[in-house]
């Protein structure tokens, strides 16, 4: 109770500093709901050290906001005067915000660049630049990382059973359940089959936007075509797997329907809520073909480990901002490693720091936060960041032309029509058509 007094008192003092010093607007920043008050607090105590550290009042009220991260990007480019001068997106929405002559500002901060580049692993490195007019420059400061994992009924599954999709399934079958509720259809929270690598060496012919390049997209090969095959068993399965319903994950979990759900850090809220003590984390499963499923050179009895796509969110600031000679500083201080142990502990934000698993205590405690860390950090080794943010159309081709939606219609076998290897091939022809012009095959 202290302790929020004294954040609640700094917070005032804060604002009315803030607004003594007669600021037209303040200084915005856009973060995660989840994030508000953390950040929020961050700032409070950051504006107390520069004002201790310059012997001046920081000239700027802060306000932190509350925007969707999916969404920030689109807001942002509807009215980019109107935009958060710091703002949080995911990495693949980099391309749009510098298509033309980019509406971000790169960062140029001497101390930032070399606190970006010491602290994240090189995977982020790679999708936080982007060039513009002929010149590459870094556009992102990482501090949260995502990647999808499992939560499930432990009252139901064994330590043993959640390794696998077919224990999971056989846990499904056995209590008269479903094994499986997704909690979307789009090319992300429905990509674990997709993503999928062979176990032992992590082979996949599968190719988005290879080297950032349009047309190096490839979805037919014999690994891809078997993975459906085996996921369209356990789509039409009456205990396997099953689409979003107008009930929710939410109430399928709480209510038993179903036994388990691939999500995020985001959706770990309301699986604590339906499960309770219930409530189990783990990696993605692994699954292995069968006869049924064999095709080409995918054979019987190879063992595949579900994929995901391993993300950074990351801060970016508005071009031509007014405030432009404080942001990096404050990015300095948001993102570094300190900051994101304590965003984790707090907000159980997964730290983009390259060395969190093994550095931050926090991990090494027995608590469902540090499973849920652990569980997308292993997560890591079986993903790929989302290859999206080379170029503004990736994206749109990948997400939004339909292509999710044709795969969905393989796994259930919709009206029958995916019953043969062909029309599963043929299928995957047009999705990779889809991503490579957005268009269907003529």
């Amino acid at each position: 109770m202290k302790k929020a007094f004294l954040l609640i008192a700094l917070a005032f003092s804060f604002m009315i500093a803030a607004v003594g010093c007669g600021s037209n607007s303040p200084l915005t920043i856009w973060v995660g709901s989840e994030s508000v008050d953390f950040y929020t607090n961050k700032m409070v105590e950051y504006v107390e050290n520069y004002n201790a550290t310059h012997e001046k009042e920081f000239p700027y009220e802060v306000d932190v906001k509350a925007v969707d991260t999916g969404t920030a990007a689109s807001t942002f480019l509807d009215d980019p005067d109107a935009g958060a001068d710091i703002f949080t997106v995911a990495h693949d929405n980099l391309g749009k915000l510098i298509a033309g002559s980019s509406s971000i500002a790169p960062i140029t901060n001497t101390a930032l660049l070399a606190q970006i580049e010491a602290d994240n692993p090189q995977t982020f490195l790679n999708v936080i630049k982007g060039t513009v007019d002929g010149n590459e420059y870094t556009f992102g400061v990482p501090y949260i990382a995502q990647s999808l994992i499992l939560y499930y009924n432990k009252a139901y599954i064994t330590p043993e059973q959640v390794q696998t999709w077919e224990g999971i399934w056989e846990a499904a079958r056995a209590s008269g359940k479903q094994a499986l509720s997704l909690t979307g259809t789009d090319g992300f929270n429905n990509s674990f089959l997709l993503l999928a690598t062979e176990y032992d060496n992590h082979y996949t012919s599968l190719e988005l936007y290879k080297d950032g390049i349009q047309e190096n997209c490839f979805a037919t090969g014999d690994d891809t075509i078997a993975k459906l095959k085996w996921g369209q068993r356990f789509f039409t399965d009456e205990f396997g797997a099953k689409a979003p319903t107008e009930s929710g994950w939410e109430v399928e979990l709480a209510d038993e329907i179903s036994l388990s759900v691939i999500g995020g850090a985001w959706h770990f809220s309301a699986a604590s809520a339906a499960l309770g003590e219930d409530l189990g984390i783990a990696p993605l499963p692994t699954f292995t073909l069968t006869e049924d499923d064999a095709y080409g050179q995918a054979v019987a009895g190879t063992v595949y480990k579900s994929g995901t796509f391993a993300d950074t969110k990351m801060f970016v600031i508005k071009k031509n901002s007014d405030k432009a000679d404080y942001l990096q500083d404050i990015l300095l201080f948001l993102s570094s490693k300190e900051v994101q142990e304590e965003s984790f502990i707090a907000a159980q934000n997964l730290p983009a720091y390259k060395n969190a698993s093994t550095e931050f205590e926090a991990f090494q405690e027995d608590t469902l936060a540090a499973k849920l860390a652990t569980a997308q950090v292993e997560m890591f080794e079986w993903g790929i960041p989302q290859p999206f943010g080379y170029n503004s159309k990736f994206n749109t081709y990948y997400y939004s032309k339909g292509a999710p939606d044709l795969i969905l219609d393989i796994l259930e076998n919709k009206d029958g029509e995916f019953s043969t290897d062909q029309a599963i091939y043929d299928q995957m022809l047009i999705v990779e058509s889809l991503w490579k012009t957005g268009l269907r095959p003529e």
